[in-house]
């Protein structure tokens, strides 16, 4: 009998044993997914709605002349077309962009130190603007927020100086730099919404004759931002 209670007892801790030894360890935990990066490599083109301002000190700059002080603002409605490149969670590329621009009047009887608007208004009208950026960014982890910086040129058509007098000029043609920073955001995988800010420097801005062998100017510059959407394709 006794034997017999041994050989049950044996087989009874050989089948448990397994059960309890495995209930001391806890099954590893499974390592968490990687987030794949979203797509954001090639082609895109948008639109866009925005806001300059700033300001130009119209006179002679060569001679140190100072006229009154115009500022400039306005809506500005623009298109733009660029290409992304993409290595991981950085994406690079280029854009273009095309604008309506920023304009400003100041009244008659507007002076500065030596020069001031006598026989009619001082005016600058930016009438276009077009700038060529660089873009490099960086996505945050669900890869569909993109951080950026930009800088290149920006090129204008403007007409500006007094009116009725020989400082009003013709409309001619400019260009300088552009440089901001921006934030855009994936909604779906072909359409990302974008808002950003920028300051344009598009150098002296000559105008019309001072009399003398200098032209009348206006040195300045502004600020935009904007906010537009873009289709990816």
């Amino acid at each position: 009998m006794k034997t017999k209670l041994s050989i049950a007892a044996l087989l009874t801790t050989a089948c448990f044993t397994p059960a309890f030894a495995g209930s001391m360890n806890e099954p590893a935990a499974a390592p968490a997914p990687t987030v794949a990066a979203a797509d954001w490599a090639g082609s895109y083109g948008g639109l866009s709605l925005g806001y300059g301002s700033g300001m130009y000190d119209q006179g002679v700059s060569a001679l140190n002349q100072d006229g009154p002080n115009i500022d400039v603002d306005g809506l500005m409605v623009g298109l733009n077309y660029g290409r992304n490149y993409q290595n991981g969670n950085t994406v690079y590329g280029f854009d273009i962009g095309v604008s309506t621009g920023v304009d400003g009047i100041a009244p008659v009887n507007t002076w500065g130190d030596m020069w001031g608007c006598g026989s009619g208004e001082c005016n600058i009208d930016i009438e276009g603007l077009v700038t060529l950026r660089g873009r490099y960014g960086e996505l945050t982890n669900d890869g569909k927020t993109l951080f950026y910086g930009s800088a290149g040129l920006a090129a204008a058509r403007y007409v500006g100086g007094i009116y009725n007098s020989d400082q009003q000029g013709v409309t001619e043609t400019n260009i300088g730099f552009t440089a901001g920073v921006g934030v855009e955001h994936m909604l779906q995988s072909n359409i990302s919404i974008f808002g950003e800010a920028n300051y344009v420097d598009l150098g002296t801005l000559d105008f019309g004759t001072n009399g003398g062998s200098e032209r009348y100017d206006g040195e300045g510059a502004f600020f935009t931002a904007r906010f537009g959407v873009n289709y990816h394709f």
